[in-house]
């Protein structure tokens, strides 16, 4: 893509608001949330809190019937997940207590958002429902027509979220009013991620979409990533990452959205249906040929790798110098960020499809068959 000298000077500026905001972000987010499906606006799915090297099983809660599609957050003090059978529930983080529960005729495949005390929740109808986060109740709705697959985001007064539809639309929080709408013209599976006022998305018509979230509107021309996505984008510094069906993660330099590097190797990748976690210098990925391996996000070399039994489908999450995996086989790992030495394994069945989430020293993680598990130091 090429700019004009004008063009620069506006992406130098661009920039500069970016790092701006998303330090001013960063420190505006409580050290123990995890109040987003990848954790924060950046889609970093990464905290620096650790997690406790002989952590054990404290609580478990089982929801039964089809199970968790997506990863619960936790928010104040409370785990919030929502399940393939339509159910939204509040847990106690420490006692596992189970606060409130809501049945809808509906189903949902996103992670919740969390955000001054109300829930955000796309479902499988194309509705995003807004709840009060104390018990539940509809506080709105506003209507898709298509299903929501993404998780939720934030900028300002609006919650950003996806649609089949192929829209991006940003809604006012307070009373679900439509601020505009972006349209991509094609299906869109991942969710919002934000670095300043601009907005990434992956979609299915093969391009990375630069979105200026003040107005709505395209920034330049949409980026090609050569094939579909349904990989919600991560951001670290000026490194925007997205992964790709064709096993490929694709990274663009900021504010130029050059193509930086191109990771492609068959024997670790064939397919992405997930987001990598970044943080420290490391992108971490975990695919669905039974691999999870770190990229230098300067060089798109791999550091290191590590060989699971099963696919994964889930998410990986940085938890200061570890990662944390929850793969296809119900088994959860722990490996050294650095290194990637194993460093603690648990095992349940069957398996996570969801990410998880991590916050005040406790690990909180759902399976595809209704059982949402809290893992710390007792």
């Amino acid at each position: 893509m090429q700019f004009s000298t004008c063009e620069r000077l506006k992406h130098s500026a661009f920039v500069f608001r970016t790092l701006l905001m998303v330090a001013l972000a960063t420190q505006a987010t409580h050290a123990d949330d995890w109040p987003l499906g990848r954790g924060d606006a950046a889609g970093t799915g990464a905290t620096s809190q650790s997690l406790p090297a002989d952590m054990e099983l404290l609580w478990e809660v089982d929801v039964a019937g089809l199970g968790f599609d997506a990863g619960p957050i936790i928010a104040q003090g409370k785990v919030y997940a929502a399940d393939h059978d339509g159910r939204v529930l509040a847990i106690d983080l420490v006692s596992g207590d189970e606060l409130w529960r809501i049945e809808l005729d509906t189903g949902f495949v996103s992670s919740p958002a969390f955000r001054d005390g109300v829930l955000f929740v796309g479902d499988y109808d194309g509705t995003l429902h807004a709840l009060d986060a104390s018990n539940g109740q509809a506080k709105w709705r506003y209507e898709t027509g298509m299903e929501i697959d993404g998780n939720p985001n934030f900028f300002q007064d609006r919650v950003l979220f996806t649609s089949q539809s192929g829209d991006l639309y940003a809604v006012r929080v307070a009373d679900g009013s439509l601020a505009w709408k972006y349209e991509t013209g094609d299906q869109l599976q991942c969710g919002p991620t934000l670095a300043g006022d601009k907005t990434f998305l992956g979609g299915c018509d093969a391009n990375l979409h630069v979105i200026d979230v003040n107005n709505g509107h395209g920034v330049g021309q949409p980026l090609p990533i050569d094939a579909p996505t349904g990989s919600t984008p991560s951001v670290l510094g000026d490194h925007v990452f997205v992964p790709t069906y064709a096993g490929e993660i694709f990274c663009f330099k900021l504010p130029s959205f050059e193509l930086h590097w191109r990771f492609k190797n068959p024997q670790l990748a064939d397919e992405f249906k997930n987001s990598v976690a970044v943080a420290d210098g490391l992108a971490v990925a975990a695919s669905r040929n039974k691999r999870v391996f770190a990229i230098d996000v300067n060089t798109g070399s791999v550091v290191w790798e590590q060989t699971l039994r099963k696919r994964c489908d889930a998410s990986p999450v940085i938890a200061g110098e570890q990662v944390v995996v929850a793969s296809a086989d119900g088994r959860i790992l722990l490996f050294d960020l650095k290194s990637g030495k194993p460093q603690w394994m648990f095992e349940v069945k069957p398996g996570f499809l969801g990410a998880p989430a991590v916050a005040d020293g406790r690990l909180v993680v759902a399976n595809d068959r209704g059982t949402i598990f809290c893992f710390g130091k007792k």
